[in-house]
This record gives structure tokens, C-alpha cells and sequence, in this order.
């Protein structure tokens, strides 16, 4: 997936200041005061208005933004497996709530508060009960 392509769809989407055509100049940003006025995103540069206002409703588009901006700044790249890892773990935590296990004490997302076993524990617990229950009858 290529995330400047996503922002950029965003930003022609969803962007109050942005016009596409305004006065012969393509990619028109009210809020640019240079003489060219693009919108800052088109030209690979950050936008305080689009970060703060526009990003946050696309919120793996927004983790992947932000990751790549880090990555940018400490001299490196993410790869595409990296880039997947963070949609998943939005994709995933979305509408979750974290709790932590009774038996092992790590915290797993789960729908709802009822849950208290994480999914390793969950089968482990069931299969004692299996257990427990084949030794009881006779």
C-alpha cells in the first residue's frame, strides 16, 4: 500500500482548505501564504492543520503516517512487513478493550469486560475442565 498515495486521497477527500483547482494553480491550499500556494502535502511536507483535523479519521492511516515520518527522521525505511504489522494491530484494536489475564497476567484486547482468560489460557483451562470431568465419571 502506498501511504502518500492514501494521504494524498485523504487530503482531496476530506480537507477543508484544499481546492483542486483555484486561480490556475493546482493543489490550492487556503492556508499557504507562498507564492505558489500548493497545499503542503503535495509537496511532501507536513501539514499542522491536516494532522491535527484530517488525519485522525483514518486512524491506520494516521499510525502509518506517523510511523513513517519517525522512520524519516532516524535515517531509515519501513519495510512493507512493518507497514502490515501496523494494520493489524489497528485493525485489530479497534472497538477492544485491554485486559489482563487471570491465569498468565498478560493483557489481551477482548470485545467486551466479561472476558478474563486470554486465548492460550482460554483452551488450557478447557481442556483441564475436560480432563477433570472424563476422571470424574465412571
Amino acid at each position: 500500500m502506498k501511504t502518500i498515495k492514501s494521504i494524498r486521497k485523504l487530503v482531496t477527500d476530506e480537507c477543508a482548505c484544499y481546492s483542486p483547482i483555484l486561480n490556475d494553480i493546482k493543489d490550492y491550499c487556503d492556508r499557504e501564504q507562498d507564492k505558489d500556494c500548493r497545499c503542503l502535502i503535495f509537496k511532501d511536507k507536513r501539514c499542522g492543520y491536516f494532522e491535527r483535523a484530517v488525519l485522525p479519521m483514518n486512524p491506520q492511516l494516521e499510525a502509518l503516517y506517523k510511523a513513517e515520518h519517525q522512520a524519516k527522521k532516524e535515517g531509515h525505511k519501513l519495510s512493507n512487513q512493518y507497514k502490515e504489522q501496523i494494520l493489524e494491530e489497528k485493525i485489530s484494536a479497534k472497538g477492544k478493550v485491554k485486559i489482563y489475564c487471570k491465569r498468565c497476567g498478560e493483557i489481551f484486547l477482548a470485545n467486551n469486560h466479561k472476558r478474563q482468560y486470554c486465548k492460550k489460557c482460554k483452551r488450557i483451562i478447557l481442556i483441564e475442565k475436560r480432563y477433570a470431568k472424563s476422571q470424574n465419571t465412571p
